[in-house]
């Protein structure tokens, strides 16, 4: 349901009374009364500012975007009872939304994660308990294929304590119509713990997703975060490992297959602050149509971080003559006493030895290239412990190869 549908749709009065409809209490209105104000006093982001050089949104009308109710839906395992952060709020797990939301991703940081703060509904929780192991991964879907001309702030709230386990799973869905998305995940870990977040990204073809992913590694902590992303016009993703816990891992791998006019850019940062700690990168890119790819990585090993290790590689391929993908891999390294460092990034098109041998084993160019595309997608999918991500990610990639302009 749309809440604003006129001009000034943000403002402050309008989150509140929203908020207050809800029945949230006093502490979560104050936080999105600081967003709001936020929101209200910051421009949107330039291209002078280094993450957005190549996503020029100084012309984008949020007023055209009013607010709407997220819609979302939580499948959790018998282990979780909370799914919803609404039912946190008013249960057994107030304290871990109060102390966790929005102590990683602040609602002053930027216009739309102070939109996300300011205006976010409904929002899930994911609680996992010190020493338990889903069993089953949690499956959150956000299917916003009935809105149109709207706004939505999907917020993720992900707590593992002490050795627990968990897979969590993040479906996006939208439809042809024009919508807007600022997405939050947060990601805690505690100690030896270990969280799966795979994000399928399958919006409609006019959806505008600018979402940020941002977790806190305790010590010997492992977080793997996968993004698959296939629709969209322009989307936006930002992924942070802030790794302060010694021993602790953080893998970031992310898959964008583009045509006709999508934009992806994508921006990682890997912060080592715990000593003996390891990242490892990889984004990939295959563009067909006049789609572009945009990567950023930062890599940051702080002086605390000796003996530390990093990996970040972007790969992309061109499909067509007009596609286009820019890479800046960035290292800044703090302290001498590090194991490995490296990066890496490379665009060209695909091998034509290899097109040769599958075209000469009786295969026309365009199977071929499906199957090579294929092929450049699984290597990032490998470590991925989720039954059947590959063989839908194949399927993806084959229906939308079958009509792409190569």
């Amino acid at each position: 349901t749309t809440i604003a549908a006129v001009a000034d749709s943000f403002a402050e009065e309008r989150a509140l009374a929203a908020a207050r409809d809800r029945g949230e209490p006093e502490w979560l209105l104050e936080r999105r009364t600081e967003a709001s104000r936020a929101f209200a006093a910051t421009p949107l982001p330039t291209p002078a500012l280094r993450p957005w050089r190549y996503t020029d949104v100084t012309a984008l009308d949020l007023d055209a975007f009013p607010p709407a109710e997220t819609p979302i839906e939580v499948e959790a395992p018998k282990e979780l009872p909370i799914s919803t952060i609404a039912e946190a709020i008013e249960g057994d797990s107030a304290e871990v939304v109060r102390e966790h939301l929005g102590a990683l991703i602040g609602g002053t940081e930027g216009k739309f994660l102070a939109a996300n703060a300011a205006w976010w509904s409904g929002g899930a929780l994911v609680h996992i308990p010190r020493n338990v192991a889903l069993k089953a991964p949690v499956i959150v879907t956000i299917d916003a294929g009935a809105l149109a001309d709207a706004s939505i702030f999907p917020r993720l709230l992900i707590v593992a304590e002490e050795r627990a386990e968990g897979t969590i799973v993040l479906r996006l869905r939208s439809g042809d119509a024009p919508l807007l998305v600022a997405g939050i995940v947060e990601i805690f870990t505690a100690q030896a713990s270990r969280v799966r977040l795979v994000v399928d990204q399958r919006w409609g073809a006019t959806t505008q997703d600018f979402t940020t992913v941002r977790s806190r590694l305790g010590r010997d902590a492992d977080v793997q975060v996968a993004t698959l992303n296939i629709g969209g016009r322009i989307v936006k993703q930002t992924v942070e490992a802030l790794i302060d816990g010694e021993g602790a891992n953080s893998t970031i791998r992310s898959v964008a297959l583009g045509d006709a006019n999508q934009h992806f850019d994508f921006v990682t940062l890997q912060d080592h602050v715990g000593p003996r700690s390891t990242s490892d990168v990889e984004v990939k890119a295959a563009l067909a149509g006049a789609s572009r790819s945009i990567y950023y990585g930062i890599t940051r090993v702080e002086e605390t971080a000796a003996g530390s290790h990093a990996e970040q590689m972007n790969n992309n391929l061109l499909l067509s003559k007009h596609a286009r993908a820019d890479s800046d891999p960035v290292l800044e390294i703090l302290t001498a006493d590090v194991i490995r460092c490296g990066h890496g990034a490379t665009v060209g098109p695909v091998d034509e030895e290899a097109m040769f041998y599958l075209q000469s084993r009786g295969l026309a160019r365009r199977p071929a290239l499906q199957l090579l595309v294929n092929g450049f997608f699984q290597s990032v999918l490998g470590n991925i412990d989720l039954p059947g991500v590959a063989e839908e990610l194949e399927a993806m990639v084959f229906e939308k190869l079958d009509t792409a302009e190569l």
